[in-house]
């Protein structure tokens, strides 16, 4: 019995690899070849190299690979996207291709999330467009197929016509069911009709939901002088262990139509991004897009800032906020 052992382990960690899904590796030793393993990813052509038919591919991630092609397999065409199967030389980690998909026959790749994956907020999504302006949409629909979130977001394609990743973030509204549904899609510049719809059925992984409050100015309460005063609103959304991203992504939507009649309003720019939030040693850093009015001071800017910090502030781990715009901090 002892001697199967070392047999049931290898069949062990041989299933295990294959339930994470990493690649298939042939041992050189036993296979008396040079190790390669198997690869399969989607991508952009960005570059050819002609005498040797290597390929440059894009990612969605913003990461490269090398493809390499025989003279009786297809070529690749430049800007498009395809399914990539190969096997990799670990020594000079190029892919050589055994299997090409063309995947450009629609104008909208979703890469991730995958159909009927198990998902959690924020909801990550990446993949490659072909859009006017670089611009298309997104929709969240829940079991009923009710819009019950939607969006827009940007590829970075290099010219006009050819495809560029995209990779967005969705923190997901409360639902009272698991099952949900992404959308992305175009309309059309000539009648604004829908175009390139890619749907793709989810699951949450759980309805519990997360509650914090948003920051606002009032025109019915408080000093019309003080314009750094502000008041909280409720928020709850999918439970997410972003929250403090979370929290700022419902501040920049603004305040409710309801809110809006109760006196609430932002002097936050709808087009201001959050570009990145770090909390380390009890202290915020959010890093806004450039052309956020967050510093001076003008009424507009104290407002600003005051709904920023006290959305960020009611977190336990948060002391203190430093408000960046652009990577560079930015002073009252």
């Amino acid at each position: 019995m002892k001697n199967f052992i070392p047999l049931i382990l290898a069949i062990l960690f041989i299933g295990a690899g294959c339930v994470f899904e990493k690649p298939v590796v042939l041992d050189a030793d036993l296979m008396s070849e040079p190790a390669v393993t198997i690869q399969t990813f989607t991508g952009v052509v960005t570059e050819s190299d002609d005498a040797t038919r290597t390929f440059t591919i894009l990612l969605s991630d913003g990461s490269t690979e090398q493809v390499e092609t025989t003279e009786n397999q297809p070529t690749p065409g430049f800007g498009l996207v395809y399914r990539f199967v190969g096997e990799r030389e670990l020594s000079t980690r190029v892919v050589m291709l055994s299997e090409l998909t063309d995947l450009s026959t629609t104008n909208l790749i979703v890469v991730s999330p995958e159909q009927n994956a198990t998902v959690i907020s924020p909801l990550v999504v990446t993949g490659f467009g072909r859009v006017f302006e670089q611009t298309f949409a997104w929709r969240i629909k829940d079991n009923q197929g009710a819009i019950v979130q939607e969006g827009n977001a940007m590829t970075n394609a290099s010219d006009t016509g050819q495809f560029g990743p995209f990779s967005f973030e969705v923190f997901l509204p409360a639902l009272t069911d698991v099952h949900l549904t992404l959308e992305v899609l175009e309309f059309s510049a000539k009648d604004g009709t829908e175009q390139s719809v890619v749907s793709i059925p989810l699951t949450l992984l759980s309805t519990n939901t997360s509650t914090f409050s948003l920051w606002f100015s009032n025109n019915q309460k408080g000093s019309l002088e003080d314009c750094s005063e502000t008041f909280p609103v409720s928020r709850t959304i999918a439970q997410t262990s972003a929250i403090g991203r979370g929290a700022i992504g419902e501040l920049l939507k603004g305040p409710t139509e309801l809110e809006k009649t109760q006196g609430y309003y932002s002097h936050i720019s709808p087009t201001v991004v959050l570009e990145s939030l770090v909390i380390s040693n009890h202290v915020a850093n959010a890093d806004f897009s450039p052309q956020s009015q967050l510093s001076g001071d003008t009424c507009r800017a104290k407002s600003a800032r005051s709904s920023i910090e006290g959305t960020l502030l009611q977190f336990e781990t948060v002391e203190s906020v430093m408000i960046r715009i652009g990577g560079i901090l930015s002073t009252p």
